[in-house]
Formats: C-alpha cells, structure tokens, sequence
C-alpha cells in the first residue's frame, strides 16, 4: 500500500502523513514515512534524528555508491519509533531537486516491503511529484475545515489535479479528502455537510489536538492508554482502515 498525503489548499499534510505512518506501526507493521516535499524537509526538527539520516532523500536521489535502490532505501533510513523514516533536504532547491535525479527513484518504491506512507506537502501547477504520484495506491489530500478549503479542493480532485490544461493529470479514483479541524476563527463547514459534499471521497474527520501531536512527536505510543481514547487517535485509526479498503489487494502488506 502506497499512500501519498498533500494538500492542496489546507495545512496538516505533515502531522497526518506522521500519524497514519505511527497508527501503522502501532497496529504490528512496520511502515515507510518518506518526506518528499519539493519545498523542503520539516520532519528532521520535529524528530529525533541524528544528523546522518537528515535529508535521507537527497542521498537516495544522487547516490555515490553501486547499490540497488530498495538497498539505499534501507541504508539511508532511521527507525523513529517503529517507523522506517526518510527525510527530505531542509533546502528547498534540493528538495525540488530530488525529483528530477541522475537515477529515478519513485517506481522503487513498489519494491519497499511494507506500507509506504509519503508526505507530499502542497500540491501546484508545476511541482516536480509527477513520477511520485504514478505510484500511489492513494493520494490523500488534507483541507481545513473552511467552506472555500474544502470546495476549492474538492474542485481540483475533479479537474484531476490540473492547474491549466499542459498539467499531467490524475486518476479521480485515487484521490480522498481529509478534513483537519484546525480552529480557523471564521466560518467553518459542519462535519455532517463536509461528508455530504465530499461524498465518497470523503476519508475523514481529524480533531485539532496540539497535546497529542506532540506526544506522538515525543514518542507516545497511540495504543497508550492515555492516548487511544483520544478523538483524534480515534479518528487516526478509523483513517488507516479507510486507506486499506481503498488500496488495491495486490498492494497491501
């Protein structure tokens, strides 16, 4: 199962692409988090890695070395708590260069063994996530609760992610919508009309709860007992179970 999370007009594609990855691992499998946001890696300041597996991409995108590519996947990966993590450059210019590589990296993510969860960030006309995104079993798109966010980004899944007509598009079918309930001070979209609209694209509801995301951050297990009555654990793991009915068979762990 390969699962890309971006937003397109909202925030949040981090935090939830670092939940789904650490409610997989909670559940006994042992998940990939690849941050592949052309605009820059933020994962290596909120988690604890040592320096050598900052910007983890970058070394897979532009190796030195003779190995295969799943073997520079493993090589250049740190295990954060259950989660197999690698990070992209903090550069923006070599985030965005890592996906135009000497050698190609995406379609090796097929070969990954486990569930691959890939944090895309924003999605626009011309960012370079194209080979990336020919891969995915899922394309995930968080928006913020506000009647705008969520009918602007329901509108680009339609027009199959296209900005202008030259942009490559997207199959329909793979794209979901996931609301992070962030406490926007203007209008907002009740849950119950968000499902209406989204319809089955609709992937979920995701409480805004600062304290669990740092626990999570911190290494708190979701399981925990002071976490998983939490409604946005909840919702978390109602979200990864929505991500396997919707992966193809043949690509699950």
């Amino acid at each position: 199962m390969i699962v890309g999370v971006g937003t397109w007009r909202g925030t949040g594609a981090t935090t939830t692409a670092l939940l789904v990855a650490r409610m997989l691992s909670a559940q006994g499998e042992r998940p990939w988090l690849i941050e592949a946001d052309p605009a820059g890696g933020t994962l290596a300041g909120r988690l604890p890695l040592v320096p050598d597996h900052a910007g983890g991409l970058e070394r897979i995108a532009f190796p030195a070395g003779r190995l295969t590519m799943t073997e520079r996947f493993e090589t250049v990966a740190g295990d954060v708590y259950g989660v197999r993590l690698i990070t992209a450059p903090g550069d923006p210019f070599r985030g965005w260069a890592c996906h135009t590589p000497r050698l190609a990296w995406a379609p090796s993510l097929r070969e990954l063994d486990g569930p691959v969860v890939i944090d895309l960030g924003r999605q626009h006309g011309g960012a370079p996530t194209s080979a990336v995104l020919e891969q995915l079993d899922v394309l995930l798109l968080t928006t913020t609760p506000d009647p705008v966010s969520v009918v602007s980004t329901l509108e680009w899944a339609r027009l199959l992610g296209r900005v202008s007509p030259a942009d490559a598009g997207l199959p329909l079918d793979l794209v979901r919508l996931a609301v992070v309930d962030l406490p926007i001070g203007h209008e907002r979209v009740p849950r119950a009309h968000a499902e209406d609209e989204l319809g089955d694209r609709f992937a979920g509801w995701l409480p805004w709860s600062p304290d669990v995301v740092d626990l999570i951050l911190r290494g708190a297990d979701p399981t925990d007992r002071r976490l998983r009555r939490q409604p946005l654990i909840q919702a978390t793991e109602q979200l990864c179970d929505r991500l396997r009915t919707w992966a193809p068979t043949e690509s699950l762990p």
